[in-house]
Parts: C-alpha cells; structure tokens; sequence
C-alpha cells in the first residue's frame, strides 16, 4: 500500500481545482431497496490507539511494484490505493500515463504496509502542522473564468523536499470501459433496463464474476456502489475517506482535490475534512454516502477464526453505510456540526389520487430533518392543486417522493415544471412507498416511541390519524405519504435520529370557500395567501422580497418562522392588537430592545442544537446504529465537539433566562406571556434545571478531555459502583489491619492493576505465614521483605476489578446518559424557543420600524365587517428598493364612504401594478401585526387575498396565456368572499381586443355584484364607460404630465405615479414605444392607424347611442359636432 508520508503534493490542494466542473444531473423516475450490510461487524472497541489500515494482501488498490513516494501535505496521509498525482484540467477523465517524472530526495523508499513504516512517517511532522493544514481546508470563490483561485502558502516540513509530478493523459479511466457501465448496457440491481417502467435508477447490476475477479475491497466498495449508484461513497481506509472510479472523477472536480497515482480514478481526503467536503457536494445537489470501518484487523482476524470456514472475501474488515446526506436530508453532529443556511430545506412524500375532474386528494407529509419535526396533512384540492403549491411556498422542497405511479394529473405537470430544479424520487408501491396500515405496523415494530420504561406510547398526532395500527379513512394518504418518508430516512440511515425526535403535528392547509357561503364561516384563524399571491406580491426570497425587508431576526429559529408569519397573517383581532401592542413598547423603549438584541444575537441555534444532543442521547442510536460500531480515529475530537455542544446549548438557555429581568415591569401582555415566569407568563423557570447540568460535572475538565465524570448525586449507577468500590477499600484496610496485627509489625499492600493488594511482610516476620498465604516474590537487602497474597485479596481484587470495571463502562455511556437526562426535558427547552422566537419576530418587526426613513403608523384593524372597508393615507410599498424617491398615495375602498371597487387606469409604467402590490402588502403586514409605511391605516379584516398579475402561458400542460387568465380569474370568482381582496391587472389582455374587452366588462360586473373589495387595472377605456354612472364603482388613473400634446413627433410623457380622480383618456403606449426605443417612424406610423381606430370606434359609438335611445334633439346636435365632421 502506498503511504501519504510529506506535505506539498496536491490532496488537499483545493486551489487547483480542474477547470471542467461536474454539474449534478437531475435524476428522472428513481427507486431503491434497503441497502445491506457488507459482513456482519463485531462490537465496536474503545480507545482504538493505533492507526490501522486493512491488511489485505491483494488489495485492487495496491501498487504491487516499488513505488516512489509523492509529497503530501499530511504527513499521516495514507491509501490502500495510490500516491498522489496531479492531472491536467483539460481531461478530468482521463487517466495518467504509466511514464511519469518524479523528482525526490534521497530519502524515497519502498512503500511498506508496516505500522513501524506508519509511525515513522508520522514523526516528520508535528501535529500543530496537521491541524493547520486540515484548518485551512476551505474553497476559494470561483473567478469569472470559473477556476478556483490556486494561492496557498503551506508551511512545509524542513526534512522533505517538494516533489514534483510530471503525467500525461490518455483517454479514458478503466471503469469507463467496463461492460456493465455502458450506457446500452447498463441495468438495475434486478437487470431491468432504464425503458423498463419499474427500472430503479439508484441501483446497479454488477456481474456475479466481476466481482469474484476483484480484491476484497473493492469488492466491498462495488457492492455498496450497486445498491447506491445515486450517491458519491466516502469509503473509509483507516483514517481517510477514499472515492474511487466515477465517484473520484466528481471529487476531483467539485471538491478540488487531487488523483492518486495509479491506473484507476482515485482520490481521497482525511476523517476530520468530512463535514466540509460532504456539505460542499450537498451544496451542489449530490448525495452522500458515508461507508465506516466497523471493525479493526484485530477483530476481523477473530472473527474468521471463529468462522470453519474462510475465503478471501472474508478476510477484510467489515465496512457499513453509516448515513446519507442530501439538501433534504442532513442531521447535523460532530462530524458535520454546522449547517450553512439558516433556513429549513424540506423533505416531502406525497401520495395522490386523481379524480375524472381533474381535481385531486393529496396525502402530504414534510420533514425538516436538522430540527426533527414532521407535518402530516390530507386535503382535497382543485384542479391547478392551489393548496399543495401554497405548500410549497411556506416550507421550500429540497426534495419530493411521489410513488411510481403515472396517474397524478396536474401535479405532474407541476413537478416537471414549477419543481423542476427540486431533487425528486420515485418509489416502489408497496414495497418502499408504504401502504397506510405497513407504515403504522412499521413504526410500532421500531423502538422510536417508546417512553424511558420501554413502553410503546404513540405521538400526540396519530391519536387524530388513526386508531393503533388502523389507520382512519381520511388520512390513509397522509399515513401513505409518512410511509415513503420512513423508508427513504431508513435507507439512509437516518430514521432513528429524526423519528425518535417525537415530533408530529397535523398540518392545516388553506380552506377554500366557496362565494355566497354563509358570513360565519368568515371567522378564520388566518388569512389566505397562496402561492400565486405569494409569488405575484414577491412575499418571500430575496433581494426585493417582503421577507428581505422585514428580517431583522438575531437568532436562526426567528428567521426560519418570519416566512410562516408572513404567509399566514392572523385573523384574530386580539392576537393582532396584542402583537402591536408589544412591537409599540419594544419600538419607544430603546433600552429594552437593545438588550433583548444582545441576548438574542448571542444564541446559537437552540432549535438545531437540541435535536442534535438529542441523537447523542438517544440509546438505541447507541447501541444499534452502524454509527455506534465505527471506527473513528478522530472519536476524541468527536467527543469533545459533542461536549462543546452541549455546554453551548447549556450557555443558551442560561443566557436566555436574562429576559425575565429585562421584561419585569413590561406593559404589554403578550411580552409578559412571553418572557415571564409562571403565573404571570409561559416562559419556563430552567433555574434548578441549568443548576443540575451545570454542578453535574467540571464543564472545563470536560472540554479538555472529551469525557464527563460525574459529580456525586448525578448519576445513580455511577454513585453505586462508586459506594461499591468505596466498601471493597473498607474491607481492604480492615483485613489489612488484621494483618498488621496478625505479623506484629506494619503490612502494606504493594503492586497494580491484576498483581494489587499482595501483603508485604518483613522477612524476620513472615515465618508466621502458613499454607494459606501464597508467596508472590521477595526483596533482599537491608530490609528484605516478602510478598504474599492470600484467598481474602485474591477475592477482593476480583470484586474490586469487576466494580472498576462497571464503572469504566458506565463513564463510557455517561455522555450519552447526560444528554439523555437533557432530553427528558424537551419540553421545557422547545418552550423557551418557542417564546424566544416569538420575541425574536416582534422585535424584528420593531426594528423594521425604528430603521423606515418615512412615514409609519400602527394600523387601525377592525373584525370582519359587513361592509368592508381599506383607507390608506400616504402608503408606500414597503418592499421598495428607494423608499425616500417613492412617491406615496392615498387609498380608499368599501366602507361608508368609497366604493368597494376601483377601475384603475393610467399610461403604460405609470404605477398601476405598483399601487396594487402596494395595498396588498400593507394589508398583509397590518394582519401580521406590524407598523405600515403609512401616516394613517385602516381596515376591516380580510379572509383571502387574490391575485391576477402578469402574464403568462403554461407550456407543460399546453395551455395558453389566454386560458391561464381565465383560469386564474375563475377561481377567483369561484372562492372570493366579500371578506376577500381581489387584484386583477389588465384581465382580457390574451385575446382579440372586442373579445377580451367583452369578457373584462362581464367579469367587472360580477365583481360590482359580490361586492368584495377590488382594485382592477385596465386599458380599455370602452369598459370604463360601462361603470361611470356605477355607485359601487370608484374611477381612478395614475397620474401624468404630458408635453407637446399638439405635435406626436415632440409629446412627452411624465410620470407622476399618483393616484388621481377619474379616468385617464390615453394609456400612453407610444411613449412606452418610444423609451424602449422604437423607430421613430414606426411609432409615427402607428400614431396614424391609431387615430383612424379610434376615429372609427367613435363613430360607431356615437351612431349606436342616437338610435338606441331616445334623445332630444340639442343632444344630438352635440354628439355629431364631437364627430367634427
């Protein structure tokens, strides 16, 4: 095997990346069976001291010639492959030539499998570098030509000499060339083709022969790569993670590492530089996979000679998959602690059935895997599946599991269009995408619920789902849906860390009403935004987005909530006058709010934080996890960083328990709910709590060493084998003091570990020892002395070896024990960041308003009135990028003194669609509970806000821009309450001008009949002659100036972006035309058609009122001198 032995060749060279770089190909329909285990491990040893690498004497992977070593940057770099070479970025997948310069120092020898060769190469390092160099493991940004930035100054060892690695390339690696990898080759793990309907993607069939034809790691490696073809295996050689053929290929590429010399793709970096190169390709939308030692040669060695019989293939230590991690699908720990986004990425199943009319029934389950804590939902939805994308908008996929099915109708259209970017998978029915009664049966046959006496107890949420193992009728999808999430977190290994969490909560979608239902069923807890709404208004994402300008959160767990209270305003008064009432005294007590900003910028992530000491308690975790049998050469790294967590997590709390003080004599109800002691408020007391963990053990003496010794009182095991081996050194000194007395003179105990408590006589004296004492050695000199022991301390060292021997074990658990007792309390600390996260939003929406340059007000909100109503005076649009050039503008509609409906006209840019997001936005914010870019607001609650913005077509499903218009516009018809808020921008636009005109004025019609606050944009100053005389229709246009009327070649428009009386008479297109810079010719052109139009259309009006009315004759006299003709 080649050793890595010196630093500056190229392994962990991340700044010289190729420059061809692997873009993750989107998989189509995938499934997958439950992996298996390679070997059955032994149990795991403890304090593994000496670097092991398997030996295997026909490893693939070994060079069987001499070979010169190749300088790395870690001196304790070693491979069961080969060293290190560095390949020309123009050919990421070709492989060097077998003629390669190499330029060394006199100190190259062969390459030895020896742990004496091991060691040496080990001295010529100091471990300070080792940790610089892993410390230093980071990627450059890209420059503009997509390389990676290649300047690093590495301190280099003074014995080593840099070596120098000169390669050619040929034209292809060797496992491009193998059969069975050949695209018109290629099979599942069942030999089905990929044109095969039930062909599983995310296995491969590698031939029985071909596998017997490698060594026995690499055929450990290929197993696990047949039945995980879609992930990248970091497979463990001792203390690094090695990617072999095309998984090297994409380390290479995206991570920047470097090959290893040698005929097959190889590449490879150390245990502790996981977590950065795992997250990096996650990042890019790979999966990983994890492969850990489980066993160490010595335990392999014992194991086959326990077998009668061994081959080859059994003379190699065990190796498992310990986890996968995907953007969806991440449980943080020590060996990747921290997760760089703040926001959650979801993992969903969704079981479907599709009726004839196009409508659907959706069982829904989502999981953010970091926190643990899944939402199972089942609703019917319309045919353009409104609730699921609205969904989607609140809780972002990472990644979606649908069963391998192709009745779903419109949903499938959306997975190929609008989720598009997001990972999917499919899943096998029955066997992987479970059945509702095989995912209860499932989850009770695990150990994930049961209570701290082993017994079996269901989460809260299933009493509502089913009853047992018997699911209810109306959640069999939900219950469907849970089922495919189990088994994909199962398959990765992941299931005992996220289930075990115990956090279910059944998720209400949006309800859908029905116009001209009954006034009661107005009552609702909140406001209805859905995804178009969503999307239209830019509610969330980034640069621009409400979300973006609201989001002053300190702390993770507030910002992964601000989204949620932004798409689910509240309707409930009390809760919106009780939210405003504490966003006032945080806003006019600067005192307050800074310190409350202090604490909360001081906090980790609680929310994460205690998910993850969670796992590090959780027993079975411990005990049947391939994790709990790995073999880490960083365990007391590991250790440590699982430590440092916990006495973070503890810091947290005990910090956050500041608040009390700071909100004593607060005034606001909801701020002394939030940040008070019970009576007065639900903040919980974790005084005595924080107390016991924090006198439990010496946090610093744990830090340093990795271990907890518990203090007396902490742990009732440990202190009885602690009062056990105190009454065995009772006994001892007893019996000894009989000896003492036996002899006549003083007896001492002498020797360690399995030769203590021998009885040390003086020679003169030892004659009076019979056959009951055993002579175990003697000492001459002046004063000789003899040694003996006896059947009394044979029989105490025995009980005093087997009580250090149950407290040794109980040290070792101890950790895990701790964070056990921590999670026992879950509720109290789910508690406390429950009420820090609503502190955390409040003062957010606090700071929003101390940090707006313009005018701002609390808004006035009113119940559900049955005549609604909105005043806005001088309201901007609180996500505008320059508040301070935004002009402001007064809206009224409904009420006692407006109409409920607006006609907005205006020239083109002229700030219609601005004026509409506008109101919406201020709504929105006002029924969240906070301050409003407005001197003065007021409103009566709205149940829903509609949106039809924009334009568009839906390709996928063949439908025009016209068709999604009506669409669109239907449904609102269909589900506007007088409760609602409809927008509608230039509906009529994707048709002829007569048709789309016709339709608009009908549609406008049935708005004026439903009476619901409405603000409707239009062009066609023909349907605005329909409503002059309307009471419940108010007339409004954009304001502008315009120059040089008399002459078209001169006119110039100026916006003035304010709402003004009335209609306007022009929309102004040809000044759009010619800002855009259109010929002047052509617009010229267009000018004179345009008056030819209009003159036609006035005629045909002016003749169409004379003879369908009856008028005088001055009346007609006017409209024909308006003819000028």
């Amino acid at each position: 095997m080649s050793k890595r032995v010196s630093q500056t060749n190229t392994l962990f060279n991340y700044f010289s990346s190729p420059k061809g770089k692997l873009t993750p190909k989107k998989t189509g329909e995938t499934s997958n069976t439950p992996s298996k285990t390679v070997n059955t491990p032994l149990e795991n040893k403890e304090n593994i001291k000496k670097e092991v690498r398997d030996e295997e004497s026909d490893e693939e992977i070994r060079c069987k010639k001499k070979r010169s070593r190749v300088a790395l940057i870690d001196s304790e770099s070693e491979s069961e492959n080969d060293t290190p070479v560095k390949r020309k970025s123009s050919a990421p997948h070709s492989r060097p030539s077998k003629k390669q310069k190499i330029a060394s120092d006199e100190s190259q020898s062969e390459d030895s499998d020896s742990e004496k060769s091991l060691n040496e190469s080990k001295s010529e390092i100091s471990s300070s570098s080792q940790q610089s160099l892993i410390n230093s493991f980071g990627f450059k940004k890209k420059e503009e030509n997509g390389e990676v930035r290649k300047s690093v100054d590495v301190k280099k060892p003074e014995k080593k000499k840099e070596k120098i690695v000169e390669n050619n390339t040929d034209s292809s690696w060797p496992h491009e060339k193998l059969e069975f990898l050949k695209p018109e080759k290629i099979r599942d793990a069942e030999k089905r083709k990929p044109s095969h309907p039930e062909y599983d993607p995310r296995t491969l069939y590698v031939p029985p022969d071909f596998l017997n034809q490698v060594t026995p790691g690499m055929r450990q490696w290929w197993m696990l790569k047949s039945q995980h073809m879609d992930c990248i295996l970091f497979f463990k050689m001792g203390k690094f993670y090695e990617l072999y053929h095309m998984d090297a290929v994409i380390g290479v590429q995206v991570l920047g590492i470097s090959y290893m010399k040698g005929e097959t793709a190889h590449s490879g970096f150390p245990e502790k530089a996981y977590g950065k190169m795992a997250t990096t390709l996650v990042d890019r939308g790979y999966k990983v996979a994890r492969v850990e030692q489980t066993e160490t040669p010595e335990m392999m060695t014992e194991r086959c000679k326990q077998q009668k019989k061994t081959t080859k293939f059994d003379k190699v230590v065990t190796r498992e998959l310990c986890q996968i991690s995907s953007r969806a699908s991440c449980v943080y720990g020590p060996q990747m602690p921290e997760a760089k986004s703040n926001m959650g990425c979801y993992l969903y199943g969704i079981a479907a059935k599709v009726s004839s009319d196009g409508t659907s029934r959706f069982g829904v389950t989502f999981v953010e895997t970091s926190i643990g804590k899944f939402y199972m939902s089942e609703f019917d939805d319309d045919k353009f599946c409104s609730k699921l994308l609205t969904i989607f908008s609140e809780y972002p996929p990472g990644l979606i599991l649908t069963e391998k099915t192709s009745n779903y109708g419109y949903f499938k259209s959306i997975l190929s269009s609008i989720m598009k970017d997001v990972m999917q998978e499919t899943l096998a029915p029955k066997t992987q995408f479970y059945a509702a009664s095989k995912t209860l049966e499932t989850l009770y046959s695990h150990a994930y619920f049961k209570d701290k006496n082993g017994k079996f107890v269901w989460p809260h949420a299933f009493n509502d789902v089913a009853e047992e193992c018997n699911p209810k009728q109306e959640y069999e999808l939900a219950l469907k849906s849970l089922g495919g999430v189990h088994w994909f977190l199962k398959n990765s290994q992941l299931d005992i860390q996220v289930f075990s969490m115990n956090q279910f909560e059944l998720y209400n979608p949006i309800v859908l009403k029905d116009a001209g239902q009954n006034e009661a069923i107005y009552k609702r807890d909140h406001m209805v935004v859905d995804s178009a709404t969503i999307k239209h208004l830019h509610l969330l994402g980034g640069a621009g987005s409400l979300e973006r300008k609201l989001d002053f959160c300190k702390t993770a767990f507030g910002k992964r909530m601000l989204p949620l209270w932004i798409c689910r305003p509240s309707c409930n008064i009390n809760e919106i006058k009780c939210r405003q009432g504490a966003i006032s005294e945080i806003f006019g007590n600067a005192q307050i709010f800074k310190a409350t900003q202090d604490i909360l910028s001081k906090l980790p992530d609680l929310e994460r934080q205690v998910a993850k000491i969670h796992v590090y308690g959780n027993k079975v975790y411990s005990t049947n996890h391939p994790d709990s049998r790995a073999i880490l050469y960083e365990g007391k790294f590991y250790s440590k960083t699982k430590i440092m967590d916990f006495i973070k997590t503890l810091r947290g709390f005990e910090l956050s328990q500041q608040i009390v003080s700071i909100y004593e004599d607060c005034e606001s109800s909801l701020l002394r709910n939030l940040t008070q002691y019970e009576p007065k408020g639900i903040f919980p007391d974790l005084t005595d709590t924080l107390k016991f963990f924090k006198g439990a053990f010496n946090h610093e003496q744990a830090e340093k060493d990795g271990s907890i010794i518990p203090k007396s009182g902490v742990d009732s095991d440990y202190d009885r084998v602690q009062l056990d081996i105190e009454e065995i050194n009772k006994e001892l000194q007893k019996y000894l003091k009989e000896q003492s007395k036996y002899f006549g003179c003083e007896v001492t105990y002498f020797g360690t570990d399995k030769k203590r408590y021998q009885l040390v006589i003086p020679e003169n004296k030892a004659r009076k020892a019979d056959d009951s004492y055993y002579l175990e050695g003697q000492k001459k000199g002046a004063k000789p002395v003899k040694r003996f022991t006896t059947d009394t301390t044979k029989e105490l060292l025995q009980k005093m070896m087997k009580a250090e021997a149950e407290r040794n074990k109980i040290i070792r658990d101890l950790n895990r024990r701790i964070f056990e007792k921590f999670s026992q309390k879950s509720e109290e600390w789910q508690q406390v960041i429950h009420c820090l996260t609503v502190l955390d939003l409040l003062c957010s929406l606090a700071q929003y308003a101390r940090k707006y340059s313009g005018d701002i007000c609390k808004p006035d909100v009113q119940e559900f009135s049955k005549n609604p109503f909105i005043s806005i005076a001088n309201g901007k649009l609180p996500n505008a990028p320059y508040i301070d050039n935004f002009v402001p503008n007064d809206t009224s509609l409904g009420g006692q003194d407006a109409a409920p409906l607006l006609i907005l006209t205006g020239p083109n840019m002229g700030g219609k669609s601005t004026l509409m997001r506008q109101v919406s936005i201020i709504c929105i914010m006002a029924q969240m509970g906070s301050f409003v870019p407005a001197s003065k607001c007021s409103l009566s609650l709205i149940d829903r806000i509609f949106t039809r913005l924009g334009a568009c077509d839906d390709i996928i499903r063949g439908q025009s821009t016209f068709f999604v218009e009506l669409s669109e516009a239907s449904m609102i018809l269909k589900h506007a309450t007088k409760q609602s808020l409809l927008i509608v921008d230039e509906l009529g636009r994707g048709t002829s001008t007569h048709d789309g005109n016709a339709i608009a004025t009908a549609y406008v019609r049935k708005l004026v009949e439903m009476k619901c606050r409405t603000i409707f944009s239009t062009h066609y100053h023909s349907l605005v002659d329909h409503f002059v005389d309307d009471k419940n229709v108010h007339l409004g246009h954009m304001a502008c100036m315009v120059e040089n009327d008399d002459d078209p070649s001169e006119e110039s428009v100026i916006l003035l972006y304010k709402l003004a009386e009335g209609r306007c008479p022009k929309s102004y297109g040809f000044n759009a035309a010619k800002l855009a810079g259109v010929k002047a010719e052509v617009v010229a052109r267009a000018r004179t058609i345009a008056k030819e139009i209009e003159d036609e259309d006035l005629y045909r009006r002016t003749f169409t009122t004379i003879f369908s009315r009856k008028s005088d004759p001055e009346y007609v006299k006017q409209l024909l001198k308006n003819l000028k003709i």
